[in-house]
């Protein structure tokens, strides 16, 4: 008999089943780790939310005024004017500047804006009434859409160089291309390619593509319907134009402008066409994951998955018939897509209102943190976007914050825009 059989012989079932003192300790270390790991987590997840910077910018047509929102706070953080009749702004692709234009100043102009500080860095006059900005990749070019100072329509665009002036007017910039053969142009986009420029006219029922390099016009999509809005976001492969008409927004391809997808808020009643309300502003997360848009007669919020489509497709032929749809989506023989989720504005913030008012421009911030809506009254709902996606097909979601501030008589938000985080707003300064 070995030692430690003897050992075993006396101390009985205990001797089998004894740990050597180091996996003892061993055991307890991981146990000890395991539970400082979870009082990390829970701890990361319940501590207080910072502010990431984020600032919404919205131009406020009445009184004329750049109001900045701090959606951390729900406070109006700044407000300031630039000039009169406010009309749109974009940023440079760097985010460092904001381009705002006007149209009823006696000399048409664009300013610009340092995004941090507030600053007015210049102002830059243009020929004609500027309606639209488009920013080139390079931050230097700029495409304007400019109408006429008689009777405002918009036959065209020029482009600009932003760092030569012009040797005819020093006020002004040298133009690069200038395109008049259009009849009213009201959005303009500019390709990630730098060459390609996309228009929208109300007149027509095409997207217009205009290139840069050849200086010409070089093709046309036809959506079979006036496009009302467009959005070119900066990440993805695809762009998007909303068809009134048809109740629809068409996807696009970067590289081909072809049509490829038909994403429709729900089923239309042949009988009652006027019902269900249309799809006019729309807007895309940093991953282009979510597709989000607003309806304005239905108040409510509607989101479509872009990567996992399948689960929300519906045949072009088993959309119900009526003519508006056949003269239009149905030409492209593609599925049509539902939202994943739908949600209500909640409204109720105005006592003397008797209606809940419906939601016009959307915006998602470069963080995925908010969504954010701007109402026909004026009011600015802040979503937490998390909010948003895990609320229940059709319910009323509490916004994070409802800046009402700007809700009264004079208000009319024409444009809304979001800051990145990296040029956060400085305190104000003179």
């Amino acid at each position: 008999m070995t030692a430690a059989q003897d050992t075993a012989k006396r101390d009985g079932p205990r001797a089998a089943v004894r740990l050597p003192r180091t996996y003892l300790a061993g055991a307890v270390s991981v146990a000890a780790i395991t539970a400082v790991a979870i009082v990390a987590f829970v701890g990361l997840m319940l501590r207080p939310k910072t502010d990431s910077g984020i600032r919404v910018w919205l131009l406020n047509h009445t009184p004329d005024q750049v109001v900045i929102v701090n959606p951390f706070d729900g406070v109006i953080e700044k407000e300031f004017q630039v000039a009169d009749g406010l009309r749109g702004l974009t940023f440079s692709r760097d985010g460092g500047k904001a381009y705002i234009y006007n149209v009823v100043d006696v000399s048409n102009r664009l300013s610009v804006i340092d995004a941090r500080t507030y600053l007015k860095e210049e102002v830059i006059e243009v020929d004609g009434v500027p309606q639209g900005i488009g920013v080139f990749p390079d931050n230097r070019r700029l495409a304007v859409i400019l109408g006429s100072k008689s009777d405002f329509m918009a036959g065209g665009f020029d482009v600009l160089d932003l760092y030569e002036p012009s040797r005819a007017d020093p006020r002004k910039k040298k133009r690069l291309y200038r395109e008049r053969d259009l009849s009213l142009t009201h959005k303009l986009a500019v390709a990630d390619d730098g060459d390609r420029i996309y228009c929208i006219d109300a007149k027509s029922d095409k997207i217009h593509v205009f290139s840069l390099g050849q200086g010409e016009k070089v093709g046309e999509i036809n959506l079979y319907g006036a496009p009302e809005e467009m959005l070119y976001p900066r990440v993805g492969n695809y762009y998007y134009v909303s068809v009134l008409q048809h109740r629809a927004i068409y996807q696009l391809n970067k590289a081909t402008d072809t049509v490829v997808a038909v994403y429709i808020y729900g089923f239309v009643d042949p009988e009652r066409r006027w019902s269900g309300g249309k799809l006019r502003h729309m807007a895309v997360d940093s991953e282009a994951r979510y597709l989000v848009g607003t309806n304005y007669e239905q108040k409510t919020i509607a989101l479509w998955d872009l990567k996992d489509r399948g689960k929300n497709d519906v045949a072009w032929q088993d959309v119900p018939f009526y003519p508006e749809v056949f003269e239009g989506s149905y030409r492209f023989q593609l599925p049509h897509y539902l939202p994943v989720k739908r949600v209500k504005l909640k409204g109720g913030y105005d006592p003397n209102l008797g209606y809940v008012p419906g939601g016009q421009q959307i915006a998602v911030d470069p963080l995925d943190e908010y969504v954010f809506v701007v109402d026909d009254r004026g009011a600015l709902y802040v979503y937490d976007f998390l909010t948003v996606l895990q609320a229940e097909e059709l319910s009323t979601p509490e916004p994070r914050e409802l800046v009402i501030d700007l809700a009264d008589d004079t208000t009319e938000i024409r444009d809304i825009k979001i800051a990145q985080a990296a040029v956060r707003s400085a305190p104000d300064e003179e």
